[in-house]
Parts: structure tokens; sequence; C-alpha cells
């Protein structure tokens, strides 16, 4: 028998996530919309996830999986719908990916009944996070997202090592796992992009070199590799496309952000810049432009952020904290 508690909240969610989003008409820029509400939040998702619904066995309607937030999704657009694949964060901190679909991108966003199911290849593996999505013109799509585990080398107990896992599928339903990408001269990766096409022949990524989890260290800004074999990733060389520079919103570090998209004057990229603050790292999102033909060639980078928390309401759910992770 379904507890009585769990249609009064269904009723509650049909609303919230039937209603329209509306363009702010606070802001204006001239460059793009922002609209009133996020796609998605942790309400999205569905009640069955968060509850066991049999009264018998959940007499008081407690919460089974506690979910602190959904953000950071990977975007695609396919056969007429929306996708994304988000990253649902468990009161235990620990990440795993749902896939939700809209009809227009904007709203009406709904959970699939069932979350991605990884393949567990990696026994040291801790945490996964922040997918990017890339329609590559191999035929498959394919998913490059953060691999986290302890660094067992340290005795600092938050100390962790981040690697660029890769998963491909054709359907977002079933998933391969494939290595994780090796890059011979950094000792870590996050924020890696798949690059959509074929760079002469070879499968190409983007980087960002690091010497440990937090801080890059020596890595010089988002790097830029080939590799001949997707499912055994390994970069000899990174040449650096968008570099990091003092006094600017990159000074501490940036990380390529949503798959670049194509145009005829070149390759459009959003990205995250990082400074300090009194408050700590501040992310904010900025843009810039490779060259069509050399997409590790840098042909336009303007010097201010593009997104950033504006009024008290961003900055209570995103003091310091703006990390593009797709794009329309």
């Amino acid at each position: 028998m379904i507890h009585q508690k769990y249609y009064e909240l269904k009723e509650k969610q049909d609303l919230f996530l039937n209603r329209k989003n509306e363009v702010d008409p606070k802001f204006y820029n001239g460059i793009y919309d922002r609209y009133v509400n996020p796609v998605l939040t942790r309400d999205t998702l569905p009640i069955e996830w968060q509850y066991d619904l049999n009264a018998e066995t959940n007499p008081y309607f407690e919460e089974r999986l506690g979910i602190n937030a959904v953000m950071n999704s990977g975007a695609l657009y396919l056969n007429g719908k929306y996708y994304l694949v988000a990253r649902i964060e468990g009161n235990d901190r620990k990440s795993f990916f749902g896939v939700a679909e809209s009809d227009n991108g904007v709203d009406g966003f709904k959970f699939w009944d069932y979350p991605v199911v990884l393949p567990d290849t990696c026994p040291e593996e801790t945490n996964v996070y922040d997918m990017r999505l890339t329609r590559h013109e191999d035929g498959y799509i394919y998913g490059v997202f953060c691999s986290e585990s302890k660094d067992t080398e340290s005795k600092d107990l938050s100390a962790a090592v981040a690697a660029a896992g890769i998963v491909r599928t054709r359907d977002l339903k079933t998933w391969e796992r494939l290595p994780n990408l090796k890059t011979l001269h950094s000792p870590q990766q996050r924020n890696v992009v798949l690059h959509p096409e074929f760079v002469d022949g070879k499968y190409a990524f983007y980087t960002r070199p690091m010497d440990d989890f937090i801080d890059t260290g020596s890595g010089g800004g988002i790097g830029f590799g080939l590799c001949d074999d997707i499912t055994h990733a390994v970069i000899d060389e990174e040449k650096m496309t968008s570099i990091r520079k003092y006094h600017t919103i990159t000074e501490v570090k940036n990380g390529a952000g949503a798959v670049p998209i194509k145009t005829d004057r070149g390759w459009i990229h959003i990205a995250h810049g990082v400074r300090n603050t009194a408050a700590g790292l501040r992310y904010v999102v900025y843009a810039f432009a490779t060259d069509l033909n050399d997409p590790s060639k840098v042909i336009a980078e303007p010097s201010g952020m593009l997104i950033g928390p504006r009024g008290w309401k961003e900055w209570e759910m995103f003091p310091t904290s703006y990390s593009p992770t797709a794009l329309w």
C-alpha cells in the first residue's frame, strides 16, 4: 500500500515541474537572457528515489535518500528533445548521475525513472561528478567527468586525486566505461572536455593540468591534447590555449566548461575562471574563441566575466561559484 503522504508530495511536485519559466525582465545586457527559475533543483528528483513509498515498511514516510543538490549538468540536444545528465549530490556528499529531458530546454524537465548506472571499473574511485557530453563525429555520445579517489600517498585526510573518467553511449541509457584519460606530464586532471570532431585524424581533448586536487600549481591554463585511441586515451603533449593571467578572473585557475560550438568564424568556448576573494575562491563564467582549423589556437578572448552571481538571491545560493558544464 502506497503511503498517503506520497500523493500529497506528488501533487505539489507536479505543480512545481509544470510551471513555466520566464525570462527575467530585471536583467539585460544585450548578449543573453537570464531566466527566473533554475531548470533543475533537488525538488525535481523523483519522489520514489528519495522515499520508500510502502506504508507498511515506512509508516512515518521517512526520507531514505537525502539529496543536497542537483547541479553541473552535461547537456545534449537529440532527436528534438533537450537532455541534461545532472550531477546529483546526496546528503552523504557522494554524487551520481541522472538524465532529465525537456521539450524546450527552459522548463518542464523531468528525470527518467532510473538514475545512470556506471560500470564500476575503478575500485579506488570515491566520487564521480560534472559530466560534459559530446556528440562526436564517430557516432558515439561521450561523457567525460571527474573521477575522484583518495590520495593514499598523502597524510592529509582531505588529499584527493582527480582524473578524467570517460564513458560512451548511443542512447543515454546503456553506458560503456572506458579507461580514464592519462596525461603523461600532468599528475591530475579535472574539467576535461572532448572536442566534437577529429583533429588531424585524432581525438582531441581540452584539459586542465594540475599538480594536486585543488591547486593547479605549474598548470598554465586550459590545455589541448590529441590521442590516437579513445578506448585507451593517452595524451603525451598538452598545448596551452586559454592561459591564466595575473590580476584577472583566471588568476588562480581556469577550466573548460561546455563543449565548444562551431561557427563559420571559429569555435566558441564557455569556460570558468577562478580568483581569490575574502570569501574564498570565486568561480565565474567567461568566453573565448579558437581557430576553426586549429582548435588549440585562441583567436579572441574578452577580458572580463560573462556570467557571475547577481542579486542577493544568487549570492545566497552561489556566493562564489558559477562553473559551466554545458551550452545549448
